[in-house]
């Protein structure tokens, strides 16, 4: 499998400063990280060693706490949480295409969180279930994935530090993919022509580019990614203007260069589908991540 990732890296949400370790060079393809919470073991580990995390005492959280808000990444995530008794929740989050809140202070007494996040185009590869009706849902894990409890939920609850969690879970992955015969050539044709246009490509464009009519190639996109061939190009091209936008000097900052690069028909059309996704302008955006 040609690795998107080399070719597409959105920018991804990152609740309350949560650690992120990179996946081994056979998940890259697929996983874009793993990330989570610091367990006690890290801690006791790391306390100084050179390098070593700081961790500081907690001060008492505002009431009600302040909200993050979380915009479209493209990616899915399975997010674990265990409590010092050994007891695990776990949810697959899906695609999302509308940003949402979290609290920034959420994180609990004795609660570590461990996550694995895919890139929209591979959960497919190792979910039991078809991606239909995944968009914008939370669901208990084993409903797409019906083994990860039995097969690596125990391992992550037994394991206690995150480096130990990231082995147990690339483990279990590469044992995955290595087994399954999933595969579907018009679908990654048409991701990847989606990613090499930065989502500046009409389904008409997409469907002649795999010799699929319109309606079969989206059945086959909700079936894998969970949306539309369109709405995942939306998606990618939002993130790219995102990321010009966050890597741009303010002083340097021209909308309307990207109204013409991104293929926006005016103005009014970039702002509404901007904040369609981000939940406000782009300037206020930008204020927001501190840039």
């Amino acid at each position: 499998m040609i690795n998107l990732a080399d070719l597409y890296h959105p920018i991804t949400a990152n609740p309350a400063h949560a650690q992120e370790f990179q996946p081994c060079k056979a998940l890259r393809p697929y996983i874009r990280c793993f990330w989570g919470t610091l367990a006690s073991e890290d801690i006791t580990q790391n306390r100084g060693a050179p390098g070593s995390v700081s961790v500081d005492l907690p001060h008492p959280a505002p009431w009600p706490p302040p909200a993050e808000v979380i915009i479209p990444d493209t990616c899915m995530d399975i997010i674990m949480d265990i409590d010092e008794e050994g007891r695990a929740s776990t949810f697959f989050h899906g695609i999302n295409d509308a940003p949402f809140e979290v609290p920034m202070n959420q994180e609990k007494a004795g609660i570590t969180r461990f996550a694995i996040r895919f890139h929209f185009w591979a959960v497919f590869y190792f979910a039991d279930e078809h991606m239909r009706e995944s968009l914008n849902m939370r669901v208990e894990v084993d409903q797409y994935f019906n083994n990860f409890t039995r097969e690596l939920g125990g391992l992550l609850i037994r394991h206690g530090s995150f480096r130990e969690r990231v082995a147990a879970a690339e483990a279990y992955l590469l044992r995955r993919i290595t087994s399954s015969v999933k595969t579907n050539d018009n679908v990654m044709n048409a991701v990847y022509a989606i990613i090499e246009a930065k989502g500046v490509v009409t389904a008409r464009e997409l469907g002649d580019g795999t010799g699929l009519s319109q309606r079969q190639l989206e059945r086959l996109f909700r079936e894998t990614v969970g949306l539309s061939p369109k709405k995942a190009a939306d998606l990618v091209r939002f993130q790219h203007v995102w990321q010009s936008l966050y890597q741009m000097p303010r002083q340097e900052l021209k909308l309307q260069e990207l109204v013409h690069a991104y293929g926006f028909s005016d103005q009014a059309h970039f702002n509404n589908t901007f904040k369609k996704y981000a939940g406000r302008s782009p300037l206020a955006a930008l204020a927001a991540a501190g840039r």
